[in-house]
């Protein structure tokens, strides 16, 4: 656990017998070659009614879990209260999916639609041909900014009815323009941050909660900015990667069975 000592009229940091002057001559140890292509971005999901995160007995369980809470699918964190988020990179892709009836679990994402997928018309639901499903995913990294002014990356991913939330938010940050030293530009998606929360949808297969999302306005902050850009680059030269998909977390609505 731990403790802060009060040191001329400042908290200093100290944990146990360890002083503050201690930690912060061996700040960052340990850690000098871990860099970008070394670690992993944590994805975002929503508690559903019947997630495990809310099931007592269950090894996923989450103190406090709610439907409709937002949470850090590796830290387990909960987020309770509307995010501020930074949009920083977008990509699209296609995740191959074991049916829930077959044992379920991830197996792969694809850039592209693979050739032999067949999509049924009456349930929308696309699948290959060898049986496994198909789903269309939008994956927003992002940058959460916290009330201090820190921040944390994150990728929002979103699939089925989700699909619409992320249209929407790509045709909204596409249609910006600004003017920048008399010139029309558009500007890159981290020169603003929106409000992300959850809503109830419903439709004659059940309820389940999904994302909302409102715009705030620009970003005020440089070192948002600038880190914000770093995510960007670094997605886009796939010196990063998102964590695993999460398999431990109910589909987000009742069309998909995986």
């Amino acid at each position: 656990m731990k403790n802060l000592a009060r040191k001329n009229g400042k908290k200093d940091l100290v944990v146990g017998n360890i002083s503050a002057d201690l930690i912060m001559s061996n700040a960052g140890k340990g850690l000098e070659n871990i860099t970008s292509e070394d670690i992993t971005i944590p994805r975002l999901a929503v508690i559903q009614s019947n997630s495990p995160q809310r099931k007592k007995k269950d090894e996923k369980y989450i103190e406090g879990a709610e439907e409709g809470d937002i949470f850090n699918t590796v830290t387990g964190e909960i987020y309770k209260e509307p995010l501020t988020v930074i949009p920083c990179a977008y990509r699209k892709s296609y995740v191959e999916w074991i049916p829930r009836e077959k044992g379920g679990g991830f197996v792969q994402a694809y850039d592209m639609r693979p050739s032999d997928t067949t999509t049924d018309p009456a349930t929308r639901k696309s699948s290959l041909k060898n049986g496994n499903q198909l789903v269309d995913t939008a994956e927003h990294y992002i940058i959460i900014r916290k009330d201090d002014d820190t921040y944390e990356s994150a990728v929002l991913t979103m699939t089925s009815s989700n699909l619409t939330v992320s249209r929407k938010w790509n045709t909204l940050l596409k249609m910006k323009k600004i003017n920048v030293k008399g010139q029309t530009i558009d500007p890159p998606s981290f020169m603003y941050e929106f409000t992300l929360s959850t809503v109830e949808a419903t439709n004659d297969r059940g309820t389940w909660q999904k994302y909302k999302i409102e715009e705030i306005g620009q970003l005020d902050k440089k070192h948002l900015f600038v880190a914000a850009g770093t995510l960007s680059k670094s997605v886009d030269t796939g010196k990063v990667k998102a964590s695993e998909h999460a398999t431990d977390v109910t589909n987000e609505d009742s069309e998909t069975d995986f």
